[in-house]
């Protein structure tokens, strides 16, 4: 029993990084084993009175409820989405079967919903059919071994070139690649193929919902539906209104999410909405550390710490250092459209890091490769070493361009990372794109692998203290004005200003001229 035990609290301690909980719990059961029965009462009490003391209970707390009450936002109508009655969807159709389409489509399956798949060539849809009914099956031997019949549980999907096979779908999910120009010219197709009341939704994980229903014949039925990779496993669905979504359009997205079991969450319209416009800081500010002295597994290593799954450049391996690339070259930022003479190190007199743009130049573009900020053993292999490569890289770098250095400790790795991505969140809030603080940090908690036991960026600030966060950002932005991102928003400085006023209090704050904020 022994052995067993601390086998399992070694799996705890890697599993659950930073939760004191579940370490708790298994001490609580040595002391049953190993104690009489008073004392191995005592030591429960012990334990649960530590674990108290650390926050970390409140704070799952405040995750628990915040996932309840998440999305109940005031239309600019005038009505509430949670107010309105959704249509019923008993057909769906996705667009794209790539990894994000795949995903999504199963996921409809599993929630008993008839899928059509829809693909631009014989090819591409041959090798989706392949992958969906890969994963179908992976379903259904769950099920067997749950002891029920798959047959009964999981939706039929059909697989179709046609679009005229949409015809009949209730709602449609565009999951094609980011690329505006291919979503609008799908959206036209759509628009005079479904019937009249379908609902029509774009997997977007940043771009305009209203340009894209600005193609359409009726923009009251288009709608964001921002899945995670994997869609079949990630929890979060980030649904984007448009300045001319309807009521029964929300409702009925937000009731999709539910009946997929996704924890939904309704933000406004901007580039990269919420999730992902928090994380653009806060992977500039991890590039910059590289810069300045800091190696990727130094970084990775304190947020990983503090609770993260995985760290910034493992998780950027992870993805495909690709992706983000394409994006910066389509905005100019990087690779043939920068215009001539453009500094290295500053787009739009803005500071820029480029050495994810050196990395994809040099083939070395994550796990996919084998090649990334880490190397890996094989092609497409998980275990991260730290690459001698990226060292000399790194320093070469810093030397061209003459950087002064400056190694961070882990303290000021977080505060970096994290209080730009907390920053980013108070300018979400003033612009409401966000309807409160707790919807931040659900999509946190959800999406990006925030741990749940500091419950989300927003309520962690309010934890570390408000004016605490401010000076840190204030004397960063001072030394350096080419990052606006650091500057500290209003709406945190308002807060600061009148001594901390407890989280709950932010939302009623968040666009009242009338607050004594």
């Amino acid at each position: 029993m022994d052995i067993f035990l601390e086998t399992t609290m070694e799996k705890a301690k890697k599993q659950y990084r930073g939760a004191q909980a579940p370490i708790a719990c298994i001490e609580a059961v040595k002391g049953a084993v190993q104690k009489p029965y008073q004392q191995g009462i005592e030591k429960e009490r012990q334990l649960f009175q530590s674990l108290w003391a650390t926050g970390q209970p409140q704070a799952q707390q405040y995750a628990f409820f915040s996932e309840r009450n998440v999305g109940k936002w005031t239309h600019p109508s005038g009505g509430r989405w949670d107010t309105v009655a959704p249509k019923p969807v008993h057909t769906a159709a996705v667009i794209g079967l790539g990894t994000m389409g795949r995903g999504i489509v199963t996921s409809l399956a599993k929630a008993h919903i008839p899928v059509v798949a829809l693909e631009q060539d014989a090819q591409q849809l041959e090798i989706g059919k392949k992958a969906v009914n890969g994963l179908l099956e992976r379903e259904a031997e769950k099920l067997i071994k749950q002891g029920l019949a798959p047959g009964s549980t999981l939706a039929s999907v059909r697989f179709t070139l046609d679009f005229a096979d949409l015809r009949d779908a209730d709602l449609v999910i565009e999951a094609v690649y980011e690329n505006m120009e291919l979503k609008k010219e799908i959206f036209r197709k759509l628009t005079s193929v479904c019937k009249p009341d379908a609902f029509l939704c774009t997997n977007t994980s940043g771009l305009n919902i209203d340009e894209i229903a600005s193609v359409t014949k009726n923009p009251h039925l288009v709608i964001g539906t921002h899945f995670f990779s994997p869609a079949n496993i990630m929890k979060l669905l980030e649904v984007v209104r448009g300045h001319h979504t309807s009521l029964t359009t929300i409702a009925t997205a937000m009731n999709l999410g539910k009946t997929l079991g996704k924890v939904s969450v309704l933000v406004g319209n901007c580039p990269s909405f919420v999730g992902n416009r928090l994380l653009s800081p806060y992977l500039d500010q991890a590039s910059y550390l590289l810069e300045e002295g800091c190696y990727p597994e130094d970084v990775d290593k304190a947020l990983e710490d503090f609770g993260f799954a995985m760290g910034p450049f493992r998780m950027m391996d992870l993805a495909g250092l690709d992706i983000g690339w394409r994006s910066r070259m389509e905005r100019g930022l990087a690779g043939n459209k920068v215009p001539l003479g453009t500094p290295a190190r500053q787009r739009e007199g803005k500071r820029y890091c480029p050495l994810a743009d050196l990395l994809c130049e040099n083939g070395r573009l994550g796990q996919k490769t084998g090649k990334g900020w880490y190397q890996y053993e094989k092609l497409g292999g998980r275990i991260a070493q730290p690459d001698p490569w990226v060292k000399d890289f790194l320093q070469k770098y810093r030397n061209t361009h003459q950087i002064k250095q400056r190694p961070a400790t882990p303290e000021m790795i977080l505060e970096c990372c994290l209080y730009a991505l907390v920053n980013e969140g108070f300018h979400v809030l003033e612009d409401g794109i966000a309807s409160g603080p707790e919807d931040i940090d659900v999509i946190y908690n959800n999406g990006y692998g925030w741990p749940k036991y500091r419950g989300g960026p927003m309520y962690y600030a309010s934890t570390v203290g408000l004016t605490k966060v401010l000076d840190v950002l204030d004397k960063y932005y001072k030394e350096n004005p080419d990052v606006p991102s650091m500057k500290p928003a209003f709406l945190l400085k308002k807060l600061a200003m009148v001594g901390e006023p407890p989280l709950k209090e932010w939302r009623t704050q968040v666009g009242n001229p009338d607050s004594k904020l």
